[in-house]
């Protein structure tokens, strides 16, 4: 009798140990189901970006398009920056051979998880990451991944708006004359990618020797550096009609990572949201020719003034930049007021209205659902 006992613990105890493995694995998957979806989220919301920038360029409303950044050919912007040691790079440093340049950033989730993958480059082609954020925190990366690569930190964002780039990470193939030699990438996978394409030359239009060609490149195909004969097709974002576009319009929901943007205020200086994060942010989208939108403001005014200390009340305007700074004078913003030139930065968040306005967290977390219209907005927070 005393051994059926131990028998029957024995076996209870095999029973739980492989159910908790069970446990362990269908956790592991779960995990691992999240990252892609993150990942599928933050490729919608870039595409989301690229649309609006096709209707920034035609003067167009929005509609499906695809972008290239920076023409493949053109001098690639210069910079100086120092590396994690203090020592002062610039673009002539890296002249002589291709290069890929990768703008990053230290509180990008999509950025941290490329880190170890940057750690594993061969070093064949080098990698330079022109990065935003705490040195500390990038010295601590550079050691837990074994990064072989040069880390140019940049204090505020000329470098990255030179180069076109508004979300991390993105980058560039840079040919050793120092020209722009792929289209830029956008993504983990797509800029690592970089590191086996060859560079691209600007496509030959029609009338070529007669000054009439532009250089812009009209394809994505990047042809794979590995030896094979294989072909990498880019990611290009094809053009598509608004009704056949699967870009969330009605605002992105309470619980999404608010989407980082890179604008210049009225005055020209440069802001990120990441800038502001331990701090609450309404962020608004406005119009300089939205009625609701300038009645809302004395009200705006008010509770910028009266929550400063615990909110950061961030407006994302449109229209011609010398009527918004003549309204954000009249009205006395205390805040800053970045200006889009058309619909660019409201695609990454899914709504083409204003007034509206999304309440983000301290950790740059969407707080609550969209909220559409003067009082709506003056009651998020």
């Amino acid at each position: 009798m005393h051994a059926w006992l131990i028998a029957a613990l024995v076996v209870s105890w095999v029973l739980v140990g492989a159910l908790a493995f069970a446990l362990f694995v269908l956790i592991k998957q779960h995990g691992e189901l999240i990252m892609y979806q993150h990942d599928l989220d933050h490729r919608l919301e870039m595409s989301s970006f690229f649309e609006g920038k096709r209707a920034e360029r035609e003067g167009s409303s929005p509609a499906g398009a695809e972008e290239n950044g920076l023409p493949v050919g053109t001098p690639a912007p210069e910079f100086a920056l120092e590396d994690l040691e203090g020592t002062e790079k610039s673009l002539e440093s890296y002249r002589g051979k291709p290069f890929v340049v990768a703008f990053f950033s230290d509180t990008c989730g999509y950025c941290l998880r490329m880190a170890p993958e940057i750690g594993r480059t061969k070093g064949d082609r080098p990698l330079v990451l022109i990065s935003h954020g705490d040195k500390e925190k990038h010295l601590e990366l550079a050691a837990e991944n074994k990064w072989k690569t040069d880390v140019l930190i940049e204090p505020e964002y000329d470098v990255m708006m030179a180069y076109q780039v508004l979300g991390t990470p993105s980058g560039y193939l840079v040919d050793g004359e120092g020209r722009i030699a792929s289209t830029m990438a956008v993504g983990a996978d797509a800029v690592m990618g970089l590191l086996d394409a060859m560079p691209l030359e600007p496509e030959v239009s029609e009338g070529e020797g007669d000054g009439s060609g532009n250089g812009h490149v009209h394809g994505m195909e990047l042809a794979a550096g590995n030896g094979s004969e294989a072909v990498a097709t880019g990611t290009a974002l094809k053009t598509r009609d608004v009704e056949e576009s699967n870009i969330v319009r009605d605002g992105l929901p309470a619980g999404t990572e608010a989407p980082n943007f890179v604008l210049p205020d009225l005055d020209g200086n440069a802001h990120a949201l990441v800038d502001y994060r331990g701090k609450r942010v309404l962020l608004v989208f406005s119009d300089v020719t939205c009625g609701p939108c300038e009645a809302m403001s004395p009200d705006l005014v008010k509770l910028a003034e009266k929550k400063g200390d615990k909110l950061q009340v961030l407006m994302i305007s449109r229209g011609d930049e010398d009527a918004n700074r003549q309204k954000a004078q009249a009205f006395g913003y205390p805040f800053p007021v970045l200006r889009q030139k058309n619909w660019e930065i409201s695609k990454l968040y899914g709504m083409f209205a204003t007034p509206i306005a999304f309440l983000i967290d301290e950790n740059g977390v969407i707080e609550k659902d969209v909220a559409a219209g003067p009082e709506p907005i003056l009651n998020l927070v």
